[in-house]
């Protein structure tokens, strides 16, 4: 298979930062580009009610754009062929249709464990990008728990 391009999504957690070191691996074994992706999801209807939700949401992809370009920076440290992008729509549709324009061959992103029912009901990014992804997409496990992440966000911050 090849794996020319990996996309990352990233929220800035420690799971996706385990996901992004993996894609790192990968990438170093096939040469690959990364391109990390944060997603900004649409506003609740009410929160408009509360402020002018243009504002909030410019400041949020403000505040979004510097945290990804912090984690870039991290990244290029550890592997140089990555880039970063922020969206703004619907996390699992944002994804899939990046991931169709840039032509991915790779999306890798972190499993959520479930830890109580209402974990065990809501489908995750990783389920849903399985049915809308145009490419395979790599769920990786962050077993060892909260250790583990710790491990991996060490290594990248």
């Amino acid at each position: 298979m090849k794996t020319e391009k990996i996309l990352v999504p990233t929220d800035f957690s420690r799971r996706s930062l385990a996901a992004l070191e993996r894609a790192i691996d990968l990438a170093r074994e096939h040469y690959s580009e990364i391109v990390l992706v944060h997603v900004i999801e649409p506003l609740p209807y009410a929160a408009g009610s509360w402020s002018d939700s243009t504002q909030l949401l410019a400041h949020c992809a403000e505040d979004r754009r510097s945290q990804l370009a912090r984690l870039t920076k991290r990244a290029v440290a550890l592997y140089p062929k990555c880039t970063s992008e922020v969206h703004f729509g619907i996390l699992h549709e944002a994804i899939s249709e990046l991931a169709r324009k840039l032509d991915v061959d790779l999306i890798v992103v972190a499993a959520r464990s479930h830890h109580g029912f209402f974990e065990r009901i809501r489908v995750s990014l990783a389920e849903r990008l399985l049915r809308h992804a145009p490419c395979p997409v790599l769920a990786v496990p962050v077993g060892g728990g909260v250790e583990k992440e710790n491990q991996a966000a060490a290594r990248i911050n």
